[in-house]
């Protein structure tokens, strides 16, 4: 039967697809080298692992956001700022607010330490005034029951009752007994001044319990100031780290409800690339590599080596390139942080030498 001039050309096309894929395959040992070949306009060398990747800061890409529904009142920066940790970014609706809590809060703590420093003001007047009192009150209880003491017990007075008869002995026994009961009464008093003064002493414990600064009704003042705070923090936005701000994706006067703006230290830069699954396993932590950014080779060493495989994320604008890769994320210090920083995200070709650490 003759073949049809339709059968002819598809069988033509056919060969042709068949020798293609032929050639990239030998070309490369993977995909991710055909990619890398296709792209590069030639074959790629059996002893360098290619890839694509993404140059971004080392300490990665901050996205900073703010307090979703509160307004944006200012935005202080903007792109190509350089900022410090814990510098004002922007504020947001309720500042002036947060900051009069703070200036009543700090006020009733004011307040309650000058009534603390004048009570004890005054207990330390009173205190002083007792202490005198008491020690006057206890020298002449000590002194009148030491004299009647020394009378008790004085010889006259012992053989008072001896020499004496009738009714002078009488009398006698009488002023004896009454000089015992007024020794008595004396030592009562001086044993009542001891215990008041010992009660006195708790009492005054009590009281500087009272004004000790671990009293729950100063440590409620001082919360009371730190909700303060913590409102005022609500409503402002601070920069989590030193670095630049990239790009602002908000403005003034909007409700916050997503990013604000993304920042980085680009003092050191790293690209991240996608390294396909079966070559990864040649890698090791320390393989010098190259990095071309911006048509400039920029050499670096891998400094981690991730252990997930996942679908690559960055595709190759070659048609002829396979376009859904199983692939390992592989990062690489550069030595350079020029012209890196200049464009975050920037794609970019990577070459690793396996082995090539020393």
């Amino acid at each position: 039967m003759p073949i049809g001039r339709s059968s002819v050309l598809w069988l033509g096309t056919s060969l042709a697809v068949v020798t293609a894929s032929a050639w990239i395959l030998t070309t490369s040992g993977s995909p991710a080298r055909a990619q890398s070949a296709s792209r590069t306009g030639g074959p790629t060398s059996r002893s360098e692992v290619h890839a694509l990747g993404r140059v971004e800061p080392a300490t990665g890409l901050i996205v900073v956001g703010s307090r979703p529904g509160a307004r944006i009142l200012e935005i202080r920066v903007g792109p190509g700022d350089t900022v410090k940790a814990g510098q004002l970014l922007a504020v947001l609706e309720g500042r002036e607010e947060a900051k009069a809590q703070i200036a009543l809060a700090e006020a009733r703590k004011a307040q309650v330490e000058h009534q603390r420093a004048t009570r004890k003001e005054k207990l330390a007047l009173e205190r002083t005034q007792l202490d005198a009192l008491h020690a006057a009150r206890l020298t002449t209880a000590t002194q009148v029951a030491q004299i009647l003491k020394k009378k008790l017990t004085d010889p006259g007075n012992l053989m008072l009752g001896a020499t004496l008869t009738g009714r002078d002995k009488l009398e006698g026994e009488s002023k004896y007994i009454e000089l015992q009961v007024q020794s008595l009464k004396a030592e009562l008093d001086k044993t009542s001044l001891d215990i008041e003064y010992s009660e006195l002493a708790k009492q005054r414990a009590l009281e500087d319990k009272q004004l000790d600064p671990s009293n729950p009704e100063f440590q409620l003042v001082d919360r009371q100031i730190e909700l303060a705070k913590a409102s005022l923090d609500q409503t402002e936005v601070v920069a989590p780290r030193a670095g630049t701000v990239l790009d602002v994706l908000a403005h003034a006067g909007e409700v916050g409800s997503g990013p604000l703006l993304r920042m980085g230290d680009l003092s050191a830069m790293v690209a991240v690339a996608e390294v396909y699954q079966t070559d990864v396993t040649q890698l090791r932590i320390g393989d010098r590599a190259t990095v071309a950014i911006l048509d400039k080779p920029i050499a670096g060493k891998v400094t981690r080596i991730g252990s997930i495989v996942g679908r690559n994320q960055m595709m190759n604008i070659d048609p002829r390139s396979l376009q859904d890769l199983r692939v390992v994320n592989v990062t690489i210090a550069l030595d350079e942080a020029e012209p890196a920083a200049r464009l975050v995200n920037l794609e970019a070709e990577v070459a690793i030498t396996p082995g090539g650490g020393g």
